[in-house]
């Protein structure tokens, strides 16, 4: 376990809280580049940070204070304080390249949000988004050309309460949860897939400009945040003849 340096000059011109804010940015870089297995990276409650280094709680509080204000801590009510990576936190990385590997290769995407409004949650995706049928909810559908062709859609609901973080401009140039990440604070924790097949309904042929009963590759999913509520639950539909699914799996050692 990697300990703070809490060495701090009482002598010093230097507020106590400035240089306790030093002492944790240098913490907080040596956990960016060697972060832990088990997800985001908390930091010492506040409580243990004053005992360390032998100051009073305010004076941590300003010093914390002034590292969340700068977006390089995350507060999670209830939960603790996490380290922040310089873009997205936690598992972000891992989750987005899983998004990237479903590609046409060499093709640009084009998206059009055909969907954007508070809706009642539908029947069969409330035990994934763990609220009532009909509870209000963000909707949005997107489809996907690519050369001008449709390619994909997906349906996506999201907590009502996490709306004002989520613009139809935001979805057309990013993933989801990293908008959330980012501009709502959110520490995502982790992500499910379901995988699977089907054949097209008379509905999604006419969006995707295919015949029903022609195959489609579908991805089902639940996002989480930190405290393993789901922030995002849906389905992407693509069409089997133009996308493809590619893997690599690292061997270990």
């Amino acid at each position: 376990m990697v300990h703070i340096d809490t060495h701090i000059d009482r002598t010093s011109p230097i507020p106590l809280y400035v240089q306790i804010k030093q002492r944790l940015l240098e913490y907080i870089s040596f956990k960016r580049e060697n972060p832990d297995e088990s997800g985001p990276q908390r930091i010492f409650p506040e409580e243990d940070l004053a005992k360390m280094f032998n100051v009073s709680r305010m004076t941590i509080r300003q010093a914390i204070k002034e590292l969340v204000d700068e977006r390089v801590l995350y507060r999670v009510k209830g939960i603790g304080t996490f380290i922040a990576a310089p873009h997205v936190t936690g598992q972000l990385g891992q989750i987005e390249r899983f998004v990237y590997e479903w590609s046409i290769q060499g093709k640009e995407i084009e998206v059009l949000v055909r969907d954007f409004d508070i809706v009642p949650l539908p029947d069969q995706w409330a035990d994934w988004i763990r609220l009532p049928a009909g509870t209000p909810v963000l909707y949005l559908k997107r489809l996907r050309s690519a050369d001008g062709k449709p390619v994909a859609f997906d349906d996506r609901y999201i907590p009502a309460d996490l709306k004002d973080f989520i613009t139809p401009e935001d979805v057309k140039t990013e993933s989801i949860f990293i908008t959330l990440a980012q501009k709502g604070n959110i520490l995502i924790d982790r992500a499910d897939y379901e995988i699977g097949a089907k054949a097209a309904s008379p509905e999604e042929a006419e969006l995707l400009a295919i015949r029903p009963g022609d195959p489609l590759l579908t991805r089902r999913l639940a996002i989480y945040d930190i405290t393993f509520r789901p922030v995002v639950v849906g389905m992407s539909v693509y069409r089997a003849d133009r996308f493809k699914y590619t893997v690599s799996v690292p061997s270990r050692t």
